[in-house]
């Protein structure tokens, strides 16, 4: 009875709702495949079969057809099928499916089938990328009490819906989620619980519209993409190897991001690591290849930002290696995640192309799959690990991090969490014995946590680093941990020398109430100083970690690489 009760709730609420199938077509003359987009839905985007249109523009084509309250497998034959046979000329490069909310929880796997069976019917229709959005996951504080009573019937099974639809990605690489699921995390968007006024039926369209645009000028999927660095920005043509920011921006689904020099197949190994509609920034030290390139390859289609931030000039003493990986606990053979406080111990020294006597190395560590919100610690096996951290992450996170630390008399360094958690280890490269720095222990700079208080968005700190905790007064670059705590709102950070303007790159990307960290390889001004600029109201929290002379060249953050619209 449960199963017919919950069927007969919808189809009355949704009926309510919506009493026809409802099409509406843009009237400009027929547009050419690529700006065509076919809208299928039940209900709940049917309440946007006319702001639809609205935020695609003129010069898009948008056809919503629907009817509510029908099953995924309903709307392919009663509405794809049927203009597949009848007027096929609505459809072109997009479609968008908005369907779920009828979702057979009494058998998953016809759910499965229904996705791929309407996948299937969108390509025959000669459709290249499909767009499906998912559903909202009701949150009482978003909601009027009439309407959380209202939902307390199959708002339920609106998460296993969404899983099932991420479980999708893997089986359809035409496929993108619209992650309506976060976007309606908002109180002003519905009439009941799911059912959109007039602002939610803005919001829901803008959000397709921008998912559409963005996804279509995404890197694609597998693509290396190579970029000249040597002799521009800054960047001694002779480089052996250049300190940028990696952000990824949006990826389809979770994979990870390889930088490596040009000239050569991508290694196994990992800069970046990411989860869908995620936004991560990770520095690295990347070789420069022959050509004077640097590489990027990502597994995932994604948009990529890249930052340069400083170079390392032939002779300096810094020996790029890799990246290799060191460590994978994911792997079969590896004991699986470790326990909160376990040691991992990773050689290094005896890995091929590190110099003997090496001061420091260069790593990139990820976290991935921890089973709470915490942090890594990373050092040498010969002293205390776990009171500084060099990778925050979020509980079911993925969070990498740049890490330039020494090894032990074994030449091992040690990893350490406070809590479960996969541990990655890459090795980026090594500091010769004749290098120009240092490596200090962990200092704390500044923490506006402790008496100034959250920085303003738009607001610069002034951070003196030269002639402290170790740092020569002459530093020509510092390695310095920089956390966003408490943010109020998503924006970004920026660490550049005071003595130059502001520039457009960005070393951390946040969102609201998520703690970010990543390392930072920036140049002191004249005065010794660097400042932090942030978007948004947030703390700062700045750690020093070690100092570079003649074998570090900084440049003014310069940006080289934004495939985002």
């Amino acid at each position: 009875m449960k199963r017919l009760t919950i069927v007969s709730i919808l189809v009355a609420l949704w009926c309510a709702a919506l009493t026809s199938s409802a099409t509406s077509t843009a009237d400009a003359a027929p547009a050419s495949r690529d700006r065509r987009v076919y809208v299928v839905s039940e209900s709940v985007g049917l309440g946007a079969r006319t702001a639809l249109p609205q935020a695609f523009g003129p010069e898009w084509q948008v056809t919503v057809d629907g009817t509510p309250a029908l099953f995924v497998e309903q709307l392919e034959s009663q509405h794809v099928r049927r203009r597949m046979a009848t007027d096929p000329s609505v459809f072109g490069d997009v479609a968008v499916v908005a369907g779920g909310h009828n979702y057979p929880y009494w058998d998953p796997a016809r759910f499965d089938r229904s996705i791929d069976s309407m996948m299937g019917a969108l390509r025959e229709a000669g459709v290249t990328r499909v767009f499906w959005v998912t559903l909202r996951e009701v949150k009482q504080q978003f909601v009027s009490a009439s309407a959380w009573r209202g939902v307390q019937p199959y708002f339920w099974y609106f998460p296993e819906v969404n899983d099932h639809l991420e479980a999708a990605l893997s089986r359809h690489p035409d496929l993108t989620l619209v992650d309506w699921t976060s976007a309606a995390d908002r109180p002003d968007i519905t009439y009941d619980a799911i059912h959109l006024n007039q602002v939610g039926a803005r919001v829901y369209s803008e959000l397709i519209r921008d998912t559409v645009l963005g996804t279509l000028q995404r890197t694609p999927i597998d693509t290396t993409t190579a970029i000249t660095v040597a002799g521009r920005h800054g960047v001694p043509a002779g480089a052996t190897a250049v300190a940028v920011n990696l952000t990824v921006d949006r990826p389809r689904s979770a994979g990870f991001l390889t930088a490596f020099g040009c000239g050569g197949p991508a290694p196994l190994a990992s800069n970046a690591n990411f989860v869908r509609d995620q936004v991560v920034a990770a520095a690295a030290i990347v070789p420069v290849g022959a050509d004077g390139s640097i590489c990027l390859r990502n597994s995932e289609s994604t948009h990529l930002v890249v930052d340069v931030t400083g170079a390392f000039p032939v002779g300096g003493g810094f020996v790029p290696v890799g990246p290799v990986r060191l460590a994978d606990t994911r792997e079969p053979a590896s004991t699986g995640r470790p326990p909160g406080g376990t040691v991992v111990r990773v050689p290094v020294a005896a890995t091929s192309g590190v110099p003997a006597g090496a001061r420091a190395v260069a790593l990139s560590v990820t976290a991935t799959d921890a089973a709470a919100a915490g942090f890594v610690s990373v050092g040498p096996c010969d002293r205390p690990l776990g009171t500084t951290s060099n990778v925050n992450v979020t509980a079911g996170g993925t969070a990498p991090n740049l890490v330039i630390t020494e090894t032990d008399a074994t030449g091992a360094v040690c990893v350490v969490s406070n809590i479960a958690t996969h541990l990655l280890v890459d090795l980026l490269g090594a500091f010769g014995p004749a290098s120009d720095m240092g490596v200090v222990d962990a200092t704390r700079l500044l923490d506006t946590r402790e008496g100034s208080g959250a920085n303003p968005g738009g607001a610069v700190l002034a951070v003196p680093v030269a002639g402290r905790a170790g740092v020569p007064a002459d530093a020509t670059g510092v390695a310095l941990n920089l956390t966003a705590a408490s943010p109020a709102a998503a924006g970004f950070v920026t660490v550049w020398p005071c003595d130059r303007p502001r520039p457009t790159a960005s070393n951390l990307n946040v969102t609201a109430g998520t703690d970010r960290a990543n390392l930072v390889l920036v140049a002191p001004d004249g005065d010794g100083e660097v400042c932090v600029f942030t978007s948004g109201t947030t703390h700062v929290v700045v750690d020093v970690f070690g100092w570079f002379g003649d074998g570090f060249v900084g440049t003014t953050p310069t940006r080289v690489l934004d495939t985002r619209p």
